[in-house]
């Protein structure tokens, strides 16, 4: 076990050090050059990481722009995957998530999604710091991964469906300001009139 995750590290610090890059990650064409960015957290890593990747697919950030993107917080879990005869933990299963939208102005959220990813890794009891810096190493990918589909969803959208789905929304948000104002003045106009106070 012990060979193993050193192989996995050294293998892992090889590919760093060469640039190795995660399939998917590099430039890719988007329909939406112009968005604003916020986040729960946008000094996080997955943050920066959002952030780097639309400059890097050439989406100008600006809080100007009629579209904003908004990053929920990185969720991270582990749970035991399996067990060894001892009922000592073998094997820990990893999970990565975030939830983000698309919005415009105070309008409800156009577009609200998940992401989330999954991997399983080896825990060495007799060596506690290697599966550590694994599962460092895990994190890392998985946030890559998290990004990655990001960026593709983010791909196939393009300004003219978002201006569809905020029309739709305005329309929405204006059907329900007017109910509530009709409900009101149903509310008034039904309401018992209260007499005068005479006072002999």
């Amino acid at each position: 076990m012990l060979k193993r995750s050193i192989t996995v590290l050294s293998l892992a610090f090889l590919l760093t050090a060469c640039g190795f890059h995660l399939r998917g990650t590099g430039t890719m064409q988007m329909a939406l050059t112009e968005l604003n960015f916020a986040a729960r957290d946008a000094l996080s890593p997955l943050g920066k990481d959002v952030k780097s990747s639309l400059d890097n697919n050439k989406v100008q950030v600006s809080s100007s722009a009629p579209f904003t993107l908004y990053l929920g917080p990185e969720e991270t879990s582990r749970r035991t995957a399996s067990f060894t005869a001892g009922t000592r933990s073998a094997e820990y299963t990893l999970t990565s998530a975030f939830d983000y939208e698309l919005r415009s102005g105070n309008l409800p959220a156009l577009i609200k999604d998940r992401i989330e990813v999954q991997r399983t890794y080896a825990h060495n009891q007799d060596n506690i710091t290697s599966s550590s810096q694994e599962a460092d190493l895990l994190r890392e990918e998985m946030r890559r991964e998290l990004v990655m589909q990001l960026m593709m969803r983010l791909q196939a959208i393009t300004p003219a469906q978002l201006e569809t789905l905020k029309a739709q929304a305005e329309r929405k948000a204006q059907a329900e300001i007017q109910a509530r104002e009709a409900a009101l003045r149903e509310m008034q106009r039904t309401q018992p009139q209260q007499s005068p106070i005479r006072i002999h």
